[in-house]
């Protein structure tokens, strides 16, 4: 493993911030004891405090990669302070000078460590005893000296004490600064969505006020209000007929808000359900075609479809793949004018893995392509992002639909990506993997 990839893992990244504490903890905690081990060797030599110091060291490295390889980390926090702060660091507290030592700067050090790793009432249950645990062990090495194993010399506690209360601090130091670092960083991220909150708002707001005020009986000039007004003959009906289309448009394209905000929400806590059925790619644009298309394809656009000819049955959720193609659909619809837009798929067959070629797997290439405006490409990466996708212009919407096709293809098993260029067009292409019969 190369060394930054190394620190990526266990003292960045991602983690949480009491994982990256264990982590960085835990390496120094086996640092320290090897230190302290070889240390013991030359200075204090007695066998109990040598094997306790090494003993440490080895259950330090046990219990984070376990932690880390399974990813049970509080467990590994409890077993660490019933193991080290509970066992180990009373027993290295009698072998190796007992007050005088370097061990009462180890025991604040595991108090502060348990409080901030433990939550709930096991944090306070498991402090209130190593408090009492430890106070128990300076009255014992006060009172019965004999317990404990003093140092050869003076020089010899010294340097003890001296190293113990320059590791506790360097310890403890990198446990505050990694906590700062986690808690401005979470700072960022929270006025980042607070700031993305409300230009989301701004942006529903925004889209939804069109098409309320065009349907809505509460505007003096709605097409509602101007349908009921117009007189009942010829001469109106046509007029009527226009108004009741836009009306019937308007009407979904609050529908569509509305599914978008309802599809985040299902999406956000990765709780995303899919009944996956086989069908018909071809059948299912067909219906989009002949229901929805008409009704988004207000720049009198033309739709075309290009399935391959062995185009196998679709293994995968309906209704969510509509949502897939519609959004898509959608957002070129708005940045074509009289230009084509084509839906293609072809099939992609191959093993995967070695199962034999009765049961074979492959993808579903899918791909939704115009002649619109195109988009420029230092604002394509982002395209995918909750919310962004308004405030570069693309989906001049709510910008989730892109988000929710992102996880929609994601929860599939798929990828999705954009290939645009200002001026010629856009194109969306997405897999799906197959099951093939």
């Amino acid at each position: 493993m190369h060394l930054f990839t190394f620190i990526s893992k266990y003292f960045r990244g991602n983690n949480d911030f009491r994982v990256q504490i264990f982590n960085t903890l835990g390496f120094l905690g086996i640092l320290l004891g090897l230190v302290f081990g070889v240390f013991s060797l030359f200075t204090h030599p007695a066998p109990e405090n040598v094997i306790s110091n090494f003993s440490a060291s080895i259950v330090a490295v046990v219990v984070i990669w376990l932690a880390n390889k399974t990813g049970n980390f509080k467990l590994f926090f409890l077993i660490t302070v019933i193991i080290v702060f509970f066992i180990i660091f009373p027993v290295l507290f009698f072998m190796g000078g007992g007050i005088t030592s370097g061990m009462p700067s180890f025991f604040v050090f595991a108090v502060v460590f348990t409080v901030i790793m433990l939550e709930g009432k096991r944090r306070a249950v498991f402090t209130i005893l190593e408090i009492m645990l430890y106070a128990i062990c300076f009255l014992i090495a006060y009172f019965f000296p004999g317990s404990v194993v003093p140092f050869p010399t003076e020089a010899d506690m010294l340097r003890d004490i001296m190293i113990a209360c320059l590791a506790s601090s360097i310890v403890l130091g990198i446990a505050i600064y990694q906590h700062i670092t986690v808690y401005d960083r979470k700072q960022r991220e929270l006025e980042e969505l607070n700031r993305l909150k409300i230009e989301f708002l701004g942006n529903v707001s925004h889209e939804l006020k069109t098409p309320l005020t065009s349907v809505s009986a509460l505007g003096k000039h709605s097409y509602s209000v101007m349908t009921e007004d117009w007189p009942i003959n010829d001469e109106g009906l046509e007029e009527m007929r226009d108004n009741l289309r836009i009306i019937v448009v308007e009407s979904d394209r609050m529908k569509w808000i509305v599914d978008e905000l309802l599809n985040v929400a299902a999406v956000e806590p990765g709780e995303f359900v899919l009944h996956k059925e086989y069908f018909s790619l071809p059948g299912l644009a067909d219906e989009i075609s002949g229901i929805n298309f008409k009704a988004i394809n207000t720049n009198e656009n033309r739709l075309e479809f290009d399935f391959a000819p062995d185009l196998p049955e679709v293994f995968a959720d309906r209704n969510r793949l509509r949502e897939v193609l519609l959004n898509l659909l959608t957002n070129s619809a708005r940045h074509t004018k009289s230009g084509v837009i084509k839906i293609s798929a072809q099939s992609e067959n191959r093993n995967l893995e070695d199962r034999g070629s009765e049961n074979r797997y492959g993808f579903i290439t899918i791909s939704v392509t115009d002649n619109g405006e195109g988009i420029p490409e230092k604002l394509q990466e982002n395209l995918f992002e909750r919310f962004l996708g308004a405030d570069i212009g693309r989906a001049h919407g709510t910008g989730l639909g892109l988000y929710i096709c992102k996880q929609i293809v994601e929860a599939h098993g798929g990828k999705i990506r954009i290939e645009s260029e200002p001026g010629v067009g856009t194109s969306v292409i997405f897999t799906i993997p197959n099951s093939l019969k």
